[in-house]
């Protein structure tokens, strides 16, 4: 209609708006530096510094003998031998995040762009140590299932034996798993259905972020997007004791610092940590070489 003000006529007008609240990036659950032994064998001294390498001595089984009247006692054998004496735990990943900030950014922004990017350098610096963790599944001796394959009531009991066998404690086991694995367990009977479970209509599997479940009553069960898939629809999942896997977080900070020359804030996030299987000594002394009895890969899907 001729003498109508059109939007294109009152452009000028009419402003953009830019929302206050930032849509930040999704970040994936971060469990397993929790999960593992990061506190015993020396590792608590490692944090903070100094040094870099924490021996762990073994102390092996001796074993009863049988005493004849009139006889010498046998003088039993009480170490490991030479060679499989202690395990060395190294702290050697230095991993960082940094940024700049120029100070007209900084002024005229109506975020803060330092405070949320330094929060995002610290998930990432997390992320990424506990990514490193989830490459050590694939290096366990002991595995059950296929990858590619949804693993079955009966991989699970299996996996489950291997550290019954290894006598691992009860307490503290635990297991981690990618998504699609966790919703292959929830179609197993046995982890879900109240005749099995003893729990309600839902079993003891729950939906969520974190932990989402427990099996045979207290294995806690995790779900993580960053457990490793090493193709696509494969996963090496965790069923483990934490004493299967050392971890030590030696330093993480962040700083920042005005640069003249830049007119900048320049911000550093670093991360220094080591990570490493825990090897079982010999169960009776002079036996043979220790081993990761505490640790299972179990193939699933992704």
């Amino acid at each position: 209609m001729a003498g109508t003000l059109t939007v294109t006529q009152a452009a000028c007008h009419i402003p953009e708006l830019w929302s206050a609240d930032t849509r930040d990036a999704v970040e994936a659950t971060v469990v397993a530096a929790g999960l593992v032994e990061s506190s015993k064998y020396g590792l608590a001294e490692l944090k903070g510094g100094p040094g870099d390498i924490t021996n762990i001595p073994y102390i092996s089984n001796p074993t009863a003998n049988t005493k004849t009247a009139n006889t010498n006692i046998t003088l039993e054998v009480i170490g490991p031998s030479s060679a499989e004496a202690s395990q060395t735990f190294t702290v050697s990943t230095h991993q960082h995040v940094a940024f700049a900030v120029e100070n007209i950014t900084e002024v005229q922004s109506k975020t803060n762009l330092r405070a949320k990017y330094t929060d995002k350098a610290g998930y990432a610096l997390g992320a990424a140590a506990d990514t490193n963790l989830h490459t050590l599944p694939n290096l366990f001796s002991q595995s059950v299932g296929t990858l590619g394959v949804e693993p079955t009531f009966d991989n699970w009991q299996r996996a489950s034996q291997y550290l019954d066998d290894a006598n691992a404690p009860e307490g503290g086991r635990f297991i981690i798993v990618r998504p699609a694995t966790y919703y292959a367990m929830r179609k197993i009977d046995q982890f879900v259905n109240a005749d099995y479970t003893g729990g309600g209509a839902g079993g003891q599997m729950t939906v969520g972020r974190e932990q989402v479940g427990t099996i045979w009553g207290n294995v806690p069960v995790y779900k993580s997007t960053l457990v490793r898939a090493p193709s696509a629809g494969q996963a090496e999942n965790w069923y483990c004791h934490r004493e299967g896997v050392y971890y030590c977080s030696q330093d993480m900070k962040s700083r920042a610092d005005f640069v003249i020359e830049r007119d900048s804030d320049v911000v550093l996030s670093t991360h220094i940590y080591g990570y490493a299987e825990a090897l079982q000594p010999p169960i009776t002394a002079g036996g043979g070489a220790a081993t990761d009895a505490f640790n299972v890969l179990v193939n699933g899907t992704s």
